[in-house]
């Protein structure tokens, strides 16, 4: 699969505000945390570790101790306080000679293999399109974002996602499962993550 000039980039910097005292990211879902079973996916699709990006921000330490025995890339927003947006613009403003980010929300561990790759080769296609997707008419993330529109989201600051700022005639939506509207805010969608992960075939 051509996915070697698009990065991939989790975003697990969040304060977890509304999970409670813990940092939703690490905890676990039979046996793994939630970051690492997303990155154990991404993995699988790419096997390039140079391509996958981890930004941290809350916990880092306890991340950054989790994260060692992956050799990806673990950057540190010092602003991440100040939400999601803070995160985006953070890695825009490095040097990416990539056609393309994905962004993956780091609390979203339920994410098929068979999706990333759909997106992924649903962006290959169609250059220069904004790749989502759906589930029931439910617009679900990760999202993949083409090279052009990097300089208009530099300046995201606040917990703000990137899909209000871009043009909507550029969107393509594809038709996934429903990990990709499914994120963990509370203990309950944890407990429901770790069911629907051991009755759900998602390496498929």
């Amino acid at each position: 699969m051509k996915n070697n000039k698009i990065i991939k980039v989790v975003l697990a910097a969040g304060l977890s505000k509304r999970y409670g005292l813990k940092n939703k990211i690490l905890e676990k879902i039979n046996g793994k945390t939630v970051i690492e079973t997303i990155l154990d996916r991404l993995i699988q699709i790419d096997s390039n570790k140079n391509n996958i990006i981890v930004i941290g921000g809350n916990n880092y330490n306890s991340l950054k101790k989790t994260l060692n025995k992956y050799d990806v890339k673990l950057f540190f927003n010092k602003n991440y306080k100040n939400g999601l947006g803070s995160s985006v613009s953070f890695i825009l403003k490095k040097k990416i000679n990539k056609n393309g980010i994905m962004f993956i929300p780091g609390d979203m561990p339920l994410i098929s293999i068979k999706d990333f790759k759909k997106l992924i080769n649903t962006f290959v296609k169609k250059k220069n399109k904004i790749i989502s997707p759906c589930y029931k008419k439910k617009i679900g993330n990760p999202i993949i974002i083409p090279k052009i529109y990097f300089n208009l989201l530099k300046n995201l600051k606040r917990d703000e996602g990137a899909r209000k700022f871009l043009p909507s005639e550029n969107f393509i939506y594809v038709p996934c499962s429903y990990g990709t509207i499914f994120d963990i805010d509370t203990k309950y969608e944890l407990l429901k993550a770790k069911q629907l992960n051991k009755k759900i075939n998602y390496q498929i």
